[in-house]
């Protein structure tokens, strides 16, 4: 039985360092910002005369 003990462990530490992988990818992945308001386009030169962003 002496056998099983470095594959537990080793088993264990892998498994712990894959949780940690994981949370920080998603961690990271995650979009925290709300993206900035484009403000290029002149509201009366749009299409139908329909201002964009009056919703």
């Amino acid at each position: 039985m002496k056998f099983a003990a470095p594959g537990l462990i080793s088993g264990l530490a892998g498994a712990a360092i894959g949780v940690i992988a994981v949370l920080g990818i998603t961690t990271g992945a995650q979009q925290n910002s709300i993206p900035a308001r484009e403000t290029g386009v002149d509201p009366g030169s749009s299409l139908a005369n329909t201002p964009y962003g009056s919703r």
